[in-house]
């Protein structure tokens, strides 16, 4: 399984999670996602993830996605949207971006369309 990258217009870049991720998958996730961030060359940008289909991420995961999204905000990422299935991912989500510590607005919403919708408003919070 891998996770899928996208690039959707209004400079949005999409991941979209598999139902299980091994550290593989995460490896060269990463990896693929710091080129597609510094191919930018600074320029601001949103993230959409959705995660709908992985209920729980991993712990042995958590941490290097928090420091991945750590760098995307400061390598222009100026918004979060992740797409989760229920209450207890949502809160992982949140768990993950403060422990990123994260200072762009970041969301979770229940479907795609809400997330993007709100990442294609000009002026999101």
């Amino acid at each position: 399984m891998k996770i899928e990258i996208a690039h959707l217009p209004h400079d949005i870049i999409e991941i979209i999670y598999p139902s299980e991720v091994t550290p593989k998958d995460v490896t060269e996730y990463v990896e693929q996602l710091k080129k597609d961030i510094t191919a930018r060359g600074g320029t601001e940008w949103s993230a959409l993830v959705d995660q709908s289909r992985l209920r729980v991420m991993p712990a042995s995961v958590v941490g290097e996605m928090a420091r991945l999204n750590a760098y995307a905000q400061q390598r222009g990422m100026k918004r979060s949207a992740r797409v989760v299935s229920d209450p207890g991912s949502g809160l992982q989500a949140w768990r993950m971006t403060k422990n990123a510590g994260l200072t762009i607005p970041a969301k979770t919403f229940e479907t795609r369309s809400e997330a993007l919708s709100w990442l294609e408003a000009p002026d999101a919070d």
